[in-house]
């Protein structure tokens, strides 16, 4: 047997394959996510700065023209422009590199226009063909210029002392800073996600690595596995490292292997006993044959006994066929009988009966120390082979002392019973290879006796299906007891199939 897998390195249909780029798409999305709602928040805080900025500079501009008690004109609007002391009032606005402070707002993309009382242009810091709407009091719009954000503001201008309207200012805002900085924030980010898709492929990738390592332990310990190294060949815990499922998993892989070389040694040896069982009678009756077909033909009595000899070896093997046949199907017993119920008493009395008929010469005894008549999951027919196996080997292998018990008890939700013989009895070595396949104590004598040392493990196979467990004690030259645990069905359950046949 060997166990071949389909195993490719770097192949990308491997789950670490699919997982790295699953946690690689992952990690990316959460990079851009966190990228992406970082920038908006500082381009929206920036922004709300940035507007605050010229909400402050539209009224500080409106308060200083109303400090004037003149009418306004165009020179002393200018001088009145240069005036203004931003640097306390707004982020931004103050001269750059020493030029004047209208050239700075120029530079920064502000532009102021003041209005006469009547609505006319008197000074503009730069040249701009928007209408202009006489306000009647302080505003401030977002205007897109040029398809990105600004802002135009705009207030009257009322002189202070006299309270009589002045004129009017508007400002237009085209934040040239604000933009230069997002787009310096819009590169940023993209070089942070550029360089996270390749950080999130190595994690991804990395962490996936890790997470599948014990699955790619367990799939090389496959691959190495073949019929040679199946006893040795084991997924070594250690390596996996951790108390989770993959380690219980791992458990169960081994336990799974350990069967399989079990399977395996018991196949081996299953074939090696049949051929060796099969061989012999196979011999005699081929001999036999020869002999008759060199001068047996004419002698009565060599036909006799060679007919007779090869009959006889022709049921032996029979029987070991039809041995062999009850051994492969106990191992169905559950898929096949699993709704089987049988009395226990009434089958166990009807074989002590049976045996007290066919062996006269035999003191039989039953013990029942149960209240009540139980019922255990079993095929009828099973349990009677399983009692006649076990019975047919206290008589084969009885001495001088003819005599054997039958006892039946209840313990713990199981029935127990024990069969007792005062005969050979077998060593501990013997007991622990009893119900092996095809093991005899004493070969030559189980050959006499007609045994082929499959009954035992017949019966074990049969009761191991039906979740119970046969033991064995025994003691050389003083006999030898058998002990069968079954479970029965509880009065509960069989209320309750009462009341299911009744709906």
């Amino acid at each position: 047997m060997t166990v071949m897998l389909n195993k490719k390195k770097g192949n990308p249909k491997s789950i670490r394959w699919k997982w790295g780029f699953r946690l690689t798409i992952a990690f990316f999305l959460l990079v851009v996510l966190t990228a992406t709602v970082l920038l908006n928040g500082f381009r929206d805080k920036l922004y709300e700065q940035e507007k605050e900025n010229a909400r402050v500079f539209v009224s500080r501009i409106s308060e200083t023209f109303g400090q004037v008690n003149t009418r306004l004109t165009a020179q002393n609007v200018e001088s009145l422009i240069e005036k203004i002391n931003v640097s306390t009032t707004t982020r931004g606005l103050v001269r750059v590199n020493n030029i004047p402070y209208i050239d700075a707002l120029r530079e920064q993309g502000i532009v102021i226009r003041v209005f006469n009382p009547k609505g006319e242009l008197l000074y503009q810091t730069r040249q701009n063909n928007s209408n202009f709407a006489r306000p009647s009091g302080f505003y401030l719009l977002e205007t897109p210029f040029n398809g990105k954000e600004g802002f135009t503001g705009g207030d009257t201008i009322v002189s202070e002392n006299e309270g009589v309207l002045n004129g009017y200012v508007q400002v237009f805002f085209r934040l040239y800073d604000y933009h230069d900085i997002v787009a310096s924030a819009n590169k940023l980010v993209f070089i942070i996600i550029l360089t996270g898709f390749f950080i999130s492929a190595a994690l991804g990738y990395g962490f996936a690595q890790i997470f599948f390592r014990p699955i790619k332990q367990m799939t090389d310990t496959m691959t190495e596995i073949t019929e040679d190294n199946l006893s040795q060949t084991r997924i070594r815990m250690k390596k996996i490292g951790s108390e989770d499922e993959l380690s219980d998993l791992s458990f169960q892989i081994n336990h799974l292997l350990d069967k399989m070389a079990t399977y395996v040694t018991q196949q081996k040896q299953f074939v090696e006993d049949v051929s060796h069982e099969l061989r012999t009678p196979t011999a005699i009756v081929e001999g036999h044959l020869k002999l008759l077909n060199r001068w047996g033909k004419d002698d009565p009595q060599v036909l006799d006994e060679s007919l007779a000899a090869s009959l006889n070896e022709i049921t032996r093997m029979k029987t070991l066929v039809q041995e062999m046949l009850d051994l492969s199907r106990a191992e169905q017993v559950q898929t096949h009988y699993h709704s089987e119920v049988t009395p226990v008493v009434d089958v166990i009395s009807q074989i002590f009966h049976n045996f007290k008929i066919l062996y006269p010469d035999f003191t039989f005894y039953f013990d029942n120390d149960l209240s009540k008549e139980r019922e255990i999951q079993i095929y009828r027919n099973h349990l009677e082979q399983i009692l006649v196996i076990l019975l047919d080997n206290a008589v084969k292998y009885s001495t001088t002392r003819k005599e054997i018990h039958i006892s039946i008890s209840e313990t713990l939700m199981k029935i127990q019973i024990a069969i007792q013989d005062f005969g050979e009895g077998m060593s501990r070595e013997d007991q622990e290879k009893v119900f092996n396949r095809f093991y005899r104590i004493d070969k030559a004598r189980s050959r006499e006796k007609g045994g082929h040392g499959l009954g035992l493990s017949i019966a074990k196979e049969l009761i191991e299906g039906y979740k119970g467990d046969i033991s064995v004690e025994s003691a050389l030259g003083h006999g030898t007891v058998f002990r069968i645990q079954l479970p029965f069905i509880s009065d509960e359950i069989d209320e309750k199939n009462m009341l299911d046949n009744q709906l």
